[in-house]
């Protein structure tokens, strides 16, 4: 769903989700999410397979990562806190510890277990055209945006060609916002600005849809709308949205264009962290939008091909999902869905099914009323 959700072939998508074959095996459970996979480092193993399930066996560790919780002061880590955490444990470790943070909210925990409810559900019916919409689905539409170089390069999932297909297939309303692919975040925020203005008058209530790049051109949109002016708008998705920017782009043009070919470089300046974080701090996001993040939090073996060369890149600043560091990309306050083993490009093979659910998790918790019953 983003740079999200992929439309590739059998061969490619096996290919890119082939893991790697490094790292110390480590199962367990974090954020409501069951692991099976490797991990870069014994500590990082027995944070997942032991301190997180209550298994307290190394006392001298245990008082460690204790001291780390006991520091946290209850908000989510930020990037110097987890950066502290990669070079003193590892970068997993970090990750792990990120996770379990998202996961320890309320919020974030009701909203997990009501789109694994829904998802559940939708496995079943989806793909044999069975899914009942729940009561006031036919008055939302969806807006998308999307992202970097989506024309250029759809086959990332930029222009969120899969979740389309998938709300087509639902019977739901969406419209598709044509921003320029290499331009600028200010450039295609006034673009978004317009169009969501434009989709105001329908009459719907609009649920706006960004994925990476075109999460801060939302969020500047949405900022320059202001209470009146986005009124319509009832929530917003912010896929894996490159909020705070990406180090990546601080100086990684000519190594992008060597990649993608030439771009317009206001696009990529766009994007460089000072920029980005100076912007970030300008955003105001209308009270009544609900917003909710979705991301990725890979563990380096889970790294896909398309994200590694970032994700290896990024390392050194704390755990990434191969284009930004993991606080970076979210909504301060905001709900976050985040789905563990996954890096920037939410490698999905139920791509519909995943589309399908968040959909009708957040309608639900859209609508006035509690709506009961089955899909």
């Amino acid at each position: 769903m983003n740079c999200a959700l992929f439309n590739l072939t059998v061969i490619s998508a096996a290919l890119l989700l082939l893991p790697a074959c490094t790292g110390v095996p480590a199962r367990g459970s974090v954020a409501g999410q069951t692991l099976e996979t490797r991990v870069d480092s014994e500590i990082a193993r027995y944070f997942l397979t032991n301190y997180l399930a209550g298994k307290r066996g190394d006392a001298r560790l245990d008082a460690r990562i204790d001291r780390i919780y006991r520091n946290g002061h209850g908000g989510l880590p930020e990037r110097a806190q987890l950066k502290r955490l990669s070079d003193d444990f590892s970068t997993d470790f970090a990750a792990l510890y990120f996770a379990d943070r998202v996961g320890q909210s309320a919020g974030n925990r009701d909203l997990r277990n009501e789109f694994n409810r829904t998802l559940a559900r939708l496995r079943g019916n989806f793909f044999h055209g069975h899914t009942q919409l729940p009561p006031g689905a036919a008055t939302y539409e969806f807006i998308l945006v999307p992202g970097y170089l989506y024309e250029r390069h759809g086959f990332t999932g930029a222009d969120l060609a899969a979740p389309r297909a998938a709300l087509d297939r639902l019977g739901f309303a969406h419209h598709f916002i044509a921003t320029v692919e290499d331009g600028a975040v200010e450039r295609n925020a006034a673009i978004v600005h317009e169009a969501i203005r434009g989709r105001s008058s329908q009459g719907r209530r609009l649920i706006v849809v960004s994925v990476s790049k075109s999460g801060p051109e939302v969020a500047l949109a949405l900022t320059r709308l202001g209470e009146a002016g986005s009124r319509q708008v009832a929530a917003w998705v912010n896929i894996v949205g490159t909020l705070q920017g990406s180090a990546l782009a601080d100086d990684g043009l000519l190594q992008l264009q060597d990649w993608v070919g030439r771009v317009d470089i206001a696009g990529v300046e766009s994007l460089t962290t000072q920029h980005s974080r100076e912007r970030f701090r300008s955003f105001r996001i209308p009270a009544h939008v609900l917003v909710v993040n979705y991301i990725g939090i890979p563990l380096a073996a889970d790294v896909s091909l398309l994200a590694r060369s970032g994700f290896l890149q990024l390392k050194e600043h704390g755990p990434n999902d191969g284009l930004s560091l993991l606080p970076d990309l979210l909504v301060p306050g905001a709900l976050t869905l985040a789905e563990i083993g996954r890096d920037h490009f939410l490698l999905d093979d139920q791509v519909d099914a995943t589309t399908a659910a968040l959909a009708l998790t957040l309608i639900r918790r859209l609508e006035p009323r509690r709506i009961g019953g089955g899909l």
